[in-house]
């Protein structure tokens, strides 16, 4: 189906998972073990020439535009170039201060559930009009999305009141460390309320970024322009909110991931998200490309539904955990291209705390833990339930085997992803495998994925002791004691054996060698608004 997004009243579309601004110029690499993100000169007017369009091969494809009807990274990756948020997550690229300003440009806590936000006075949209960006637009968007399906981002939130054009008031519940961080989610990026109560169709197309939209072909592409009047021209070249470069933006994907790499090789694209392990060789061996590598943040694991049995057995779960060569997984899923984990937390994310004992492949230790649990000599049937694919199938494989060794037969079920998002919710799966990437709050993974009756628990788990060091983690002022309490958590998490950490996979890029201005994250959520194909 051919969906254009017209430039309707030549209206200027623009977009943000996570940050809704671009980062300032860094290195051109990452060093070892940073799980942070690769920048080269970034913004404003390219040194010399470069191509008018920068191609970039995903391997998802688009699948909804409409901000707060969506949270999957490709669309954000794709919203982030043509919308702006009010803060920016910069990922540790500017040292400790992961977050700073973006539209809006100050905030304070006037007390625990009152936060004073100064905006930029010289932003508009890009409408035919230039309508000005104001306080409004910001209570709209920020009411709106408590209405949506984005609304857990805004956990907490009461209201926004304005005090002037320029400045607003947010209420919520009670005090939470990590409230702020949560308005630099692309899904809250602002959006004009003029162009909804002006009934113009598709409104939030319309954004503040320095590129708009101009053609979806669902399947094939998503072309963005740059915006010629972009209220930022100005700006530096290394402000978080300076001006694109290429004149054109096009993302085209790729599922098949042979055909992304063969797609490079030819001058298709320019670059090649994600490609495969096995073909790295190929790549490198070309001297027109660049093969980039970093520690990732994406934690891939093996998890259990709790409430079934045998599984709500705690040490059943971890005799299962010790039988599992992780060593074995990551080689199988990803060549070895990854780092082995004993926590639950996204590497780079505050508090990570990997120093617990843990349960380390030991099938001594995994045969004594059944029969402690009950199953002296195994005897038990079980269901993985998984994507299906890569690197899913060869992880599924090795389980499967390594269960067998303690007395687990384990039959394989593979499905599509977004049947196994519902079996998960819906409780139907047993064993399963997952990811989750979060690079920017603890509380995306705490509450998300343990907490009583989250909708992204698909553990089942409930565990009042838990639930309650959580709360404490969002809300304790004393950072020593929040700190304290998070290293608790990932241990008491880590006995309690909902889910086996596995591995955190690298982030591999390969890219046309004159790429310049790209922002690389850890977990995939690149920012491609200052990228271009030198000449």
């Amino acid at each position: 189906m051919k969906k254009k997004i017209a430039l309707l009243l030549s209206v200027a579309m623009l977009t943000a998972s996570l940050a809704g601004c671009g980062g300032k110029s860094g290195s051109t690499s990452a060093p070892a073990g940073d799980s942070g993100s690769a920048t080269t000169e970034a913004g404003g007017t390219a040194a010399g020439g470069h191509k008018d369009t920068l191609v970039i091969g995903t391997d998802a494809d688009i699948n909804n535009l409409d901000l707060q009807q969506q949270q999957d990274q490709i669309n954000n990756i794709i919203l982030k170039n043509t919308h702006q948020t009010l803060v920016f997550f910069n990922n540790g690229s500017q040292g400790d201060e992961r977050f700073g300003p973006c539209l809006a440009t100050s905030w304070e806590f006037k007390d625990d559930t009152h936060i004073e936000m100064k905006l930029r006075d010289d932003v508009h949209f890009n409408d035919d009009d230039k309508t000005p960006m104001t306080a409004e637009d910001v209570k709209f968007t920020l009411d709106m999305a408590t209405g949506n399906m984005v609304a857990s981002i805004l956990a907490g939130y009461v209201g926004c009141t304005v005090v002037d054009d320029y400045t607003i008031e947010i209420e919520i519940e009670k005090y939470n460390n990590e409230f702020i961080q949560s308005l630099a989610s692309v899904p809250l990026s602002i959006q004009s309320k003029k162009a909804y109560d002006d009934g113009v169709e598709d409104p939030y197309y319309i954004g503040t970024g320095p590129y708009k939209f101009d053609e979806w072909v669902e399947g094939e592409y998503c072309r963005l322009v740059k915006v010629d009047d972009y209220w930022g021209n100005d700006l530096p070249a290394d402000d978080n909110l300076a001006p694109g470069v290429a004149e054109t933006i096009e993302f085209r994907p790729y599922i098949e991931a042979s055909s992304r790499v063969m797609a490079l090789q030819a001058g298709e694209i320019d670059v090649c998200v994600n490609p495969p392990i096995n073909e790295l060789q190929y790549l490198e061996d070309d001297d027109n490309i660049t093969v980039y590598e970093q520690t990732g943040t994406r934690l891939f694991y093996f998890a259990f539904n709790v409430e079934k049995e045998p599984w709500n057995n705690q040490t059943l779960r971890q005799a299962v955990a010790c039988a599992i060569d992780r060593d074995a997984v990551l080689e199988a899923a990803v060549y070895g291209k990854g780092t082995l984990q004993t926590t639950i937390l996204n590497r780079g994310l505050w508090g990570f705390y990997d120093d617990m004992e843990g349960f380390d492949y030991d099938v001594d230790r995994a045969k004594s833990l059944m029969a402690e649990a009950g199953y002296p000599d195994g005897g038990i049937s079980t269901t993985l339930t998984y994507a299906s694919g890569a690197p899913y199938e060869q992880i599924a494989t090795i389980v499967q085997a390594n269960l067998a060794d303690i007395g687990i037969n384990v039959t394989l079920e593979p499905m599509e992803t977004a049947t196994l998002k519902s079996t998960c919710v819906d409780g139907k799966q047993e064993l399963f495998l997952w990811r989750w990437n979060e690079d920017s709050k603890v509380d995306f993974v705490y509450r998300d994925l343990f907490y009583t009756g989250s909708g992204s628990n698909y553990h089942h788990y409930s565990d009042s002791k838990a639930d309650e060091m959580i709360d404490i983690v969002a809300t304790e002022k004393d950072q020593d004691k929040r700190l304290e309490t998070a290293k608790e958590l990932q241990t008491y998490l880590v006995d309690a054996c909902p889910q086996v950490p596995l591995y955190i996979a690298n982030l591999v890029v390969a890219y046309n060698k004159n790429l310049q201005g790209q922002y690389f994250y850890g977990g995939g959520n690149h920012d491609w608004r200052h990228a271009y194909i030198a000449e």
